[in-house]
């Protein structure tokens, strides 16, 4: 088990206080990034203190194997010497771990132990005392400082002996907040350091802000992990685990219902972020340039999708929504683009056909005198293909009274919910006992969250046999499978969620390939049934882009 990024991993620990008649600990798993920064959260009881506990061998584990630097945990004595060198604990109560009688000293004993020699000891605890600032009550009895005063020689104690791994058991225990903001700011100096920092806390808006990840525990087991906003989104989860959802998310989301922003905006993890956010509310959504306004205006709407190298599904879907679009406005010309620049130049080797990108397409409309320009994507959420389209069109914004924006098709509340009961109007005769899963094309952009949004807004409007998961990111196909798993179907559906049913939806979703979502399903004993109908065949769907451009 040699991953040189993973620094400590568990795998499928259990640890009981009262020989297994309960474990603490109850099969955990997980894997510590090198140099990152992880909170644990759950509920009191939930484990997270005993992991930490068997991090640096205090607690053995009854079953499963801790690894530390990809190596089984040595649990001979001069084996948990070199681990509690490297993984040090600075426990919630600071005077369960302080006993010396001096400041000096406390800070000096654990190094001294680790065989070096007096004068290095002495030029390494100077540092640390300077480094954490404690010269001021360097000589004073331990008993006798503050309790962030102790907070403080108790992470100098750890510290001092250069380990890999810091974990803090909260940190910010019955600190007032002066104290609480002063050790933040010395995680904050850790982490700089490149020290992989492990704590746990109940503070979720701390958290959201300064995790890299998340872990979440319940009842001994890893409920989940991943990045703040993949958890703090995911409110059945918080629920569990009694946690509430950072105020700053709660804020968001309130101002999203109201259509003050837009849900498409980055998920905002701090107040700063939020602020810029309800500052800019006012910024022009029309971009013109510098020429006075022709006094003849022709307009135009630039449809620009992904594409597809698949003739009947493009005539079902892309032809479709262009069509319907064309109907409603029939004063204005009608240009189409593709983003894709692979299937564009598939096209026009296999077939001959050729189709513009965004930029070829600019360049007709502007020969062609358009002055007032609607630019509606089909693109499914505002990820990277909508960034850069944007930009490929501002470019000629010189050349134009008004270019326009009409949203992706998921950008507000609203549009989620529309979405969802233009989908379940065909899906409405779905038996109970069977299930629809839906999969997404999945991006690294931060709209990806919309996702694992979605698919709590199915279970939220009362459709908890539909599953939402995506082909390259969260929710993945291994998450489907074990939510899939608990729901105990008769029967699978499959149908993918987006646009076209393309590559991905043949493929990945319906293919022969061991790995397709089909295949996976059929292997864990599920009935399949597969489903070729892209979003661009819904009349429901197609009314949305219509009121988006109408919105515009």
């Amino acid at each position: 088990m040699k991953n040189d990024d993973i620094i400590l991993k568990a795998d499928d620990l259990y640890f009981s206080y009262d020989n297994e008649k309960t474990h603490s600990l109850n099969g955990f798993s997980v894997e510590i990034r090198r140099g990152s920064k992880v909170a644990f959260m759950g509920a009191n009881g939930s484990g997270k203190s005993t992991f930490f506990l068997c991090c640096n061998g205090i607690h053995r584990p009854d079953a499963g194997t801790l690894y530390f630097n990809g190596e089984p945990v040595d649990y001979s004595r001069k084996g948990l010497l070199k681990l509690r060198s490297k993984v040090g604990i600075i426990f919630q109560d600071p005077d369960s771990q302080l006993f010396s009688a001096s400041v000096y000293q406390e800070i000096s004993f654990g190094i001294l132990n680790l065989g070096i020699s007096e004068d290095e000891a002495k030029k390494e605890v100077e540092n640390v005392i300077d480094y954490l600032e404690i010269t001021p009550f360097r000589h004073k009895p331990t008993h006798a400082l503050s309790g962030g005063q102790k907070k403080q020689v108790s992470i100098a104690d750890i510290l001092v002996m250069h380990p890999d791994i810091i974990i803090l058991d909260e940190p910010s225990a019955a600190l007032d907040p002066k104290h609480t903001t002063m050790v933040n700011h010395i995680v904050d100096q850790l982490t700089c350091e490149g020290i992989t920092v492990m704590m746990s806390t109940h503070d979720v808006n701390y958290a959201l802000e300064w995790a890299d990840d998340i872990a979440l525990l319940h009842e001994g087991r890893m409920l989940m992990f991943g990045s703040p906003l993949e958890v703090f989104t995911n409110k059945t989860a918080l629920a569990k685990t009694n946690l509430e959802q950072p105020a700053i998310l709660e804020l968001f989301e309130s101002l999203c219902k109201k259509d003050i922003l837009k849900p498409s905006l980055p998920l905002p993890r701090n107040l700063a972020t939020l602020e810029k956010y309800i500052e800019e509310i006012n910024t022009k959504k029309q971009y013109g340039g510098k020429h006075e306004v022709c006094k003849e205006c022709k307009k135009a709407i630039l449809v620009v999708s992904f594409g597809t190298s698949y003739e009947e599904t493009r005539k079902k879907t892309i032809d479709r929504i262009e069509a319907d679009i064309q109907k409603a406005y029939p004063d204005c010309n009608l240009y189409r683009a593709w983003t894709s620049k692979m299937i564009i130049k598939k096209l026009k080797t296999r077939d001959g056909i050729v189709i513009p990108n965004v930029k070829e397409a600019m360049e007709q409309i502007t020969a062609d005198g358009i002055t007032d320009l609607v630019v509606q994507p089909t693109h499914v959420i505002n990820g990277i293909e909508n960034d850069l389209m944007k930009e490929d069109v501002l470019a000629f914004s010189e050349h134009f009274s008004s270019i326009r924006f009409g949203d992706a098709l998921l950008t507000t509340t609203r549009d989620n919910e529309e979405a969802i009961s233009s989908l379940m109007e065909t899906w409405k005769d779905l038996p109970k006992d069977e299930v629809l899963v839906l999969m997404g094309h999945g991006t690294t952009h931060y709209a990806n969250a919309i996702y694992a949004a979605l698919d709590y807004t199915f279970k939220d409007m009362g459709y908890e046999n539909v599953f939402l998961g995506t082909v390259e990111a969260y929710p993945t196909m291994m998450s489907l499978l074990r939510q899939v798993k608990e729901y105990k179907p008769k029967k699978i559906h499959l149908a993918p969620f987006m646009i076209v049913a393309g590559d991905h939806a043949r493929n990945d979703m319906a293919g022969e390939d061991p790995e397709s979502w089909s295949r996976q399903f059929m292997d864990a004993g599920y009935p399949v049934e597969c489903h070729l109908i892209g979003l661009g065949e819904y009349e429901g769907i197609r009314r949305m882009f219509l009121r988006h451009i109408k919105e515009a």
